[in-house]
């Protein structure tokens, strides 16, 4: 009888295993990257709540930051620069493709545009080296919980009244935020630390205690419907309703589901008492009104149209869309889209290899949800996207952070 031999794979060729059913308790063992790369780390995303655009200085304070985390991510360059995934290797296609757009509709915007590239050009090696520090599952809690923190403290000086800046309103009532920010980015960025409260656990796998996590929460709450922003407050319910059916197990889901609902309520309730927030969403279902983007959408098809393989260009498309609309008062008007923007400005060639690295960040943060990171990176991406269907955002930190938070919940170490 003649006995076959048993081959043995390599371990490189062994199928992966599947996560466990359910979120697992995070590892006690502490973190592999350099202390102060993971402080500078957590000192840029603590910068992102507080934008300050009305100063003399014309560089925002996270910009800043983010230069200085990024000069110290070159002190630990294997654990910030050791790993390249698709959707760095795609967003960079992007860019090569913005530079293309940019030179083949040359205008005399030029120093505008090299702003923008510059800008973009930073959130994405922030990408690339946020996504793999927080490969390790102790330097992402730790991030999310700064995070969290940061934006408890920024919906403080707004809603009790520091630093707070009112716009009043045509329907009656008024818009507030806080450091001159744009009301719907810091609806985002709140939404985002709103979940990162409400869902996030410590190292040993045990949520905060609520005696710290909805006084945040509630406080966040109160200040996204402050802002009057529309798309801010469909944004995060939609990132709630994500939490509510992201997890596997039934506990989970009755658990983040009572949160969730909860949650829900003291947001409802906000928007019901604000009369700006109310006054908008009325005039918005009554009119039909929404902020002239009932005026844009359709202009910026028809550019679409027109050019629809490379683009007008960045900056350019925004000049031309003005052109066509005529608003007193404005030499650019945004696209108030991330997608129409893409299109509008680097055409089919920008948009695809854009369109491919946020896919598979999808596909990551939906991964991750059998992991220790729960149900937590696509309720976050899920805000970000839905927010990004009324204003544009592509150079914002929020969005970067959030799709460095997907990629890399979805494949940390020993993933």
């Amino acid at each position: 009888m003649t006995v076959q031999p048993v081959l043995s794979l390599p371990p490189a060729a062994r199928t992966p295993e599947p996560w466990p059913r359910g979120p697992q308790p995070v590892a006690a063992a502490g973190p592999r990257v350099q202390p102060v790369v993971r402080w500078a780390l957590y000192l840029y995303v603590c910068s992102i709540p507080f934008e300050m655009p009305q100063r003399s200085l014309p560089v925002e304070i996270p910009t800043l930051v983010g230069c200085v985390f990024l000069l110290a991510t070159l002190l630990d360059r294997r654990a910030a620069y050791g790993r390249i995934d698709l959707p760095l290797v795609a967003f960079t296609g992007y860019l090569w493709m913005f530079t293309v757009a940019a030179l083949v509709n040359l205008t005399s915007h030029e120093p505008y545009v090299l702003k923008f590239f510059l800008e973009l050009l930073q959130v994405v090696l922030i990408f690339w080296t946020g996504a793999n520090l927080m490969r390790e599952e102790p330097v992402r809690v730790a991030a999310l919980r700064a995070f969290a923190l940061a934006c408890g403290f920024r919906a403080a000086l707004q809603v009790f009244g520091i630093a707070r800046n009112e716009k009043a309103l045509w329907t009656g009532g008024a818009r507030m935020s806080a450091l001159g920010q744009n009301a719907n980015l810091s609806a985002l960025i709140l939404s985002c630390g709103l979940l990162a409260a409400l869902a996030l656990v410590n190292r040993q796998g045990r949520r905060w205690p609520a005696a710290v996590r909805w006084p945040i929460v509630v406080l966040i709450a109160v200040a996204v419907v402050q802002t009057g922003s529309r798309g801010g407050l469909l944004a995060l319910s939609v990132g709630l309703l994500a939490i509510l059916c992201g997890e596997r197990t039934l506990w989970a889901r009755v658990r983040n589901g009572v949160a969730a609902l909860a949650a829900l309520g003291v947001l409802g309730f906000a928007a019901y008492h604000s009369e700006g927030m109310r006054n908008r969403l009325f005039a918005a279902a009554e009119s039909g009104q929404l902020a002239g983007r009932e005026r844009i959408y359709p202009a910026l098809l028809v550019m679409i149209r027109e050019r629809p393989f490379v683009g007008w260009g960045p900056v350019e498309n925004q000049v031309e869309l003005e052109r066509r609309l005529q608003d007193p008062g404005y030499v650019k008007r945004d696209a108030h889209n991330l997608l129409l923007e893409l299109l509008t400005s680097t055409g089919v060639a920008g948009t695809i290899p854009f369109l491919i690295g946020l896919t598979a960040c999808v596909r990551s943060a939906w991964r991750s949800r059998l992991g220790p990171a729960g149900a937590l990176p696509s309720a976050m991406l899920v805000t970000m996207l839905t927010g990004t269907m009324s204003g544009t955002w592509i150079a914002s930190k929020i969005l970067w952070l959030v799709l460095a938070h997907a990629d890399a919940a979805g494949r940390g170490r020993g993933r």
